[in-house]
């Protein structure tokens, strides 16, 4: 709990800067009706508010009206109000009554695309270049802000005159509103304070994500990457305003918005793959892939006037895939994996991602707020905070298991330090008497031909020699063990038959150095998952603890099958362990005075190295007895 206290209050405080930020772009603004192109603002206070100018403009579409067309009532033009928005140019005017001498200012994009206004008369503004030529206009769309001036009449007549032939639909006047000059001013900064926190943010955090994703190869960094972009860019206003030359063109930014538009939903389904690609399968991603990679090309290829048509052949593109996203993750987490923390966390933000998503093209082209600015940077804020918990609980998990990996890694090369060293002294101890009983056999042989003895006792000597011989080539295998430094250590099947008699054949020169003898009761036929070697110096071990606490006795190796693993029993009938020692005699550097103390610490760390368990089953004056177990091949192994 005191682990998460501090993360959390991190994220709380990121919420509050992003919510007073998201506070100085007011979107709940009283509204000013009007109809017909005719409205009387003069009951209105603009000295504490800006309003909502509803476009109930008067439309002339086809031609594109100067101030002068409509000086003489009588012969002005008459407005077509049910004008269709498929018309390459035209004209809106706008008659406004308020109070007399009296300043208001007007904001809101331009008409799509290129615009001229006019306020009572007087050209105040141009935004690209408007005409009848198609060859001569040139097309361009920004966030215009200008001054009227009611004069002494109290009217304020506005014309604006468009031409578009960059796509098939007409232009229309977009949402407009009205105030002062000081409290439009106002709200326009707080647009730009919202617009340039969250755009710039993104733009920062992709790069940053970019950075690390490259770094680390992570498929969840370059999948927030592209969200980052594609969210921040969604934002006209910041994409227009602060992040393009005022030279731009305008058929370039055209096909980068509908494109970065059209890219939105399948960042949201990689998003979701990246987190839970197990789930969803990289056949499914690789085939959204190809798809959005031929449509993007389409998007420079074709015409602008096709642009808005592949806009939506994307997005419903991406419906199967999030179907059989979502049908793939609910089969995974019933059947295959169960959800943790994080997994939830992760659904949990990729879900809020997806939903605001589909709310946002649900009122795309029928609310403006959402056409420029969208609802998905503030849902994209939102889902990077959820998902940096998520990231950092991966990357902390990774540490700890590469810290465990590294533990695993340092007992390993203890346990061959061990191994070598232990092996090396068996070898020199049993070589010199090996030599020595190799040489005076083959001596007395000599002699005893020489004097004619018995052909039994020649015979025996014969055999003495034999078998000094073969313990000699156990001797040079152990000292090759040894002193071969270059092995690695690998996992494989274990031959248990095999096992037991190598442990069997290095052991037995030992055992009867105490008159011992060592007997193997075999009752396993499987093989078992671990190296040959590590569990070879754990016999060893064991087998070497009960002979040197045991005179003409008995040491048994036994073994047996239990819920999928192997069991080893090693038990001797000696004089069993004292009771004031049983409480140490798994601890690192306990000693009776034999030793050095490692030998059963090492034993069981190595036995748990492989998933298995080891444990003292029994000991007494009838002697001593130790188990461990080790995971069947096949098995599910915690190595």
């Amino acid at each position: 709990m005191k682990k998460c206290l501090l993360p959390a209050l991190v994220l709380v405080l990121m919420a509050v800067f992003f919510i007073l930020c998201r506070g100085r772009f007011n979107t709940d603004i009283p509204i000013i009706g009007h109809e017909d192109g005719y409205a009387d603002i003069r009951g209105y206070d603009f000295s504490h508010e800006v309003y909502h100018l509803v476009n109930n403009w008067d439309c002339f579409p086809g031609v594109l009206y100067m101030p002068s067309d409509f000086e003489d009532e009588d012969s002005a033009p008459v407005p077509d109000n049910e004008c269709q928005r498929n018309v390459n140019l035209g004209t809106y005017r706008m008659r406004l009554v308020t109070g007399p001498k009296q300043w208001l200012s007007i904001c809101g994009f331009s008409v799509d695309y290129g615009t001229r206004v006019f306020v009572n008369g007087q050209e105040v503004l141009n935004v690209g270049y408007v005409s009848e030529d198609p060859g001569e206009a040139v097309p361009k769309s920004r966030y215009m802000t200008y001054p009227m001036y009611s004069g002494d009449t109290g009217e304020i007549e506005i014309i604006y005159q468009y031409s578009n032939y960059v796509h098939n639909d007409g232009g229309f006047v977009q949402t407009t509103y009205i105030g002062t000059p000081e409290n439009i001013d106002e709200y326009r900064r707080g647009i730009a304070a919202w617009s340039l926190t969250i755009g710039g943010g993104l733009i920062f955090l992709m790069f940053w994500f970019m950075l690390t994703g490259s770094i680390q190869k992570s498929r969840e960094f370059m999948a927030l990457t592209l969200c980052c972009l594609v969210i921040a860019l969604r934002n006209q206003y910041f994409f227009a305003e602060y992040m393009l030359d005022p030279g731009y063109s305008f058929y370039w930014e055209y096909r980068v918005v509908v494109l970065d538009v059209s890219l939105i939903p399948a960042s949201a389904i990689y998003l979701l793959y990246a987190f839970f690609p197990k789930a969803i399968g990289k056949k499914t991603a690789y085939i959204m892939t190809a798809l959005f990679t031929i449509l993007t090309c389409l998007h420079w290829l074709l015409d602008t006037k096709a642009l808005v048509a592949l806009c939506h052949i994307s997005y419903y593109s991406c419906i199967p895939f999030l179907i059989w996203s979502i049908y793939a993750l609910c089969r995974y987490f019933t059947k295959e994996h169960k959800a943790d923390r994080t997994d939830m966390i992760s659904l949990g933000a990729v879900g809020i991602f997806v939903v605001m998503l589909i709310i946002e093209g649900a009122a795309t082209g029928s609310n403006q707020m959402v056409n420029h600015f969208g609802i998905m940077p503030m849902a994209m804020v939102l889902c990077l905070m959820l998902l940096a918990v998520v990231i950092n609980g991966r990357i902390e998990k990774k540490m700890l298991a590469l810290e465990q990996e590294r533990e695993k890694t340092r007992l390993l090369e203890k346990v061959n330090d061990m191994n070598r060293d232990f092996l090396r002294m068996v070898a020199h101890e049993l070589k010199t008497p090996l030599t020595v009983i190799s040489g005076y056999a083959q001596l007395s042989k000599l002699q005893l031909e020489k004097k004619g003895e018995t052909e039994k006792v020649s015979e025996r000597l014969n055999t003495i020699k034999d078998e000094s011989e073969r313990l000699a080539a156990i001797v040079n295998r152990l000292m090759d063990y040894t002193y071969n430094r270059d092995r690695k250590t690998k996992m494989g099947a274990v031959d248990v038959t095999e096992l037991l008699k190598n442990a069997v054949s290095v052991m037995t020169p030992v055992c009867l150095k105490n008159g011992n003898t060592l007997e193997i009761k075999d009752g396993y036929s499987r093989k078992i998952h671990g190296n040959h070697e590590l569990l070879l110096q754990v016999l060893i071990n064991l087998i070497a603890n009960a002979s040197r606490h045991t005179k003409d006795g008995t040491i048994i190796i036994e073994t047996a099958e239990e819920d999928d693993a192997g069991v080893f029993l090693v038990w001797d009938t000696g004089c069993g362990i004292p009771e004031d020692v049983l409480p140490h005699i798994f601890e690192k550097g306990f000693t009776t005075g034999e030793g050095n103390g490692l030998g059963l610490a090492i034993c069981r760390e190595t036995v748990e190295m492989h998933g298995g368990t080891m444990e003292l089953v029994s000991t007494g004056p009838e002697g001593t007895k130790f188990a461990f177990t080790i995971p069947a091949e096949g098995e599910k192994h915690g190595i």
